[in-house]
């Protein structure tokens, strides 16, 4: 009987060398065509680099005359490349010559040219390339075409859109993306990351929408008043420190820190006794900012509260403070409070003060304290950290501090 199966198999394997030939072929045309475009776009760039320089040598400044000859072939994928030099072993385009393409692009051909590209394209990334460049143009009709895109239901070409709104950082872009943010309130963190950069005048419209009815865009707002608020703001960012939402309250503790004015001093100390842990937690943190170690006598208080979170806080207070935290931390070591020992220890050891301690004794630099504080830390029972320094030590030398440790009186 004639055997089939070696004829079945010798088929499958041509199939596979075929579909291998083909794929290879495709593959490296694929690798072809690309390298193509690439140094096609190279010398694109050499080429514009080529005459803008001549143009910067001829005049330094662009008119219609001296512009018109190139900047409508320019597309948008090239200007960005120049705007940001973001194809640099093709052509580095300097600051100069950017202004001077810049300077090119805003006029009202080239402008209609990117917003008919920006509205009209149905390739989306043509889309998003002319969008970008609107922003670099940064034109009074650049706004508004970035206004209408900014709602597009495609992601990408709304988030673009708001990108190359914070290219123009201008009272009005400003508004419209804080009015943005009224209305998506997902897009709150990219939106506060792009006015970030915006000059100070925008303060009042943030100031504004701290009124705003929703708390979350009132949080929102309290992050980005860190950096545009100035003296005659801080009333009304105290004011929110007893708003009613704990997310509010807490966004404006932090607002308080990050200014540092000393007059906010008296209400963060209120703020320790917030009802919510997150306020409390925050304003741990922010009254250090703005009253420094001396602010340890409060925030040490809160060593036993109910929430882990807000102890953990008060032990980065003693870490960052830690000359100063010293007497709590004997007192809480020689003490019965258990949670006040760990978290001393813990201070100690996230601060680097067991190396301190080790060198006090050998120097006789405050040896008493130094072994005093030591050996409370080993009757505290948390002392993994102590347990690390020592194996750190030259085994001569952890002989002696351990001899020290267990023969002091």
């Amino acid at each position: 009987m004639y055997n089939y199966h070696a004829d079945i198999i010798w088929s499958i394997n041509a199939m596979l060398l075929g579909m291998l030939i083909v794929t290879s072929v495709v593959i490296f045309a694929c690798v072809l065509v690309k390298s193509h475009l690439s140094q096609m776009r190279r010398l694109a760039l050499i080429g514009i680099k080529k005459n803008v320089y001549e143009m910067v040598l001829a005049s330094g400044k662009a008119s219609e005359a001296v512009c018109q000859p190139f900047i409508s072939t320019i597309t948008p994928q090239q200007f960005i490349d120049i705007a940001t030099n973001r194809s640099i072993e093709a052509a580095f385009f300097n600051d100069s010559e950017q202004r001077l393409l810049k300077s090119c692009f805003v006029n009202p051909e080239e402008v209609a040219r990117l917003a008919k590209i920006a509205t009209r394209s149905t390739i989306k990334w043509r889309r998003i390339e002319a969008i970008i460049c609107l922003g670099y143009t940064e034109s009074r009709e650049a706004v508004e075409i970035l206004k209408k895109s900014l709602y597009s239901k495609d992601y990408d070409i709304s988030y673009f859109s708001m990108v190359s709104l914070g290219l123009i950082k201008t009272v009005e872009s400003a508004r419209i993306l804080i009015d943005f943010l009224k209305k998506d309130l997902s897009a709150g963190a990219k939106i506060i990351s792009v006015l970030e950069s915006f000059p100070k005048e925008i303060s009042d419209d943030v100031i504004k929408l701290t009124e705003y009815h929703d708390p979350v865009v009132r949080t929102w707002a309290i992050r980005l008043l860190s950096k545009f608020a100035v003296d005659k703001d801080i009333f009304r960012i105290e004011k929110l420190t007893h708003d009613g939402s704990d997310e509010v309250r807490a966004a404006a503790c932090d607002c308080l820190g990050d200014l540092g004015n000393k007059s906010a001093e008296s209400v963060l100390l209120k703020c320790l006794e917030d009802e919510s842990w997150s306020v409390r937690r925050q304003a741990i943190f922010a009254v250090g900012k703005v009253m420094g170690d001396a602010a340890l006598p409060e925030v040490i208080k809160l060593i036993n509260d109910s929430s882990w979170v807000v102890i953990d806080a008060v032990k980065d207070a003693m870490v960052d403070y830690i000359e100063a935290a010293i007497p709590y931390i004997e007192r809480f070591l020689v003490g019965e409070d258990e949670i006040a020992k760990k978290y001393s220890v813990l201070a100690l050891e996230k601060s680097g003060y067991m190396g301190k301690l080790f060198n006090d004794i050998f120097s006789g630099n405050d040896r008493d304290a130094a072994v005093r504080l030591l050996k409370g830390v080993m009757r505290s029972k948390s002392h993994a950290g102590l347990d690390a320094a020592l194996n750190n030590l030259d085994p001569a030398v952890r002989a002696k501090v351990l001899e020290l440790l267990v023969n002091q009186e």
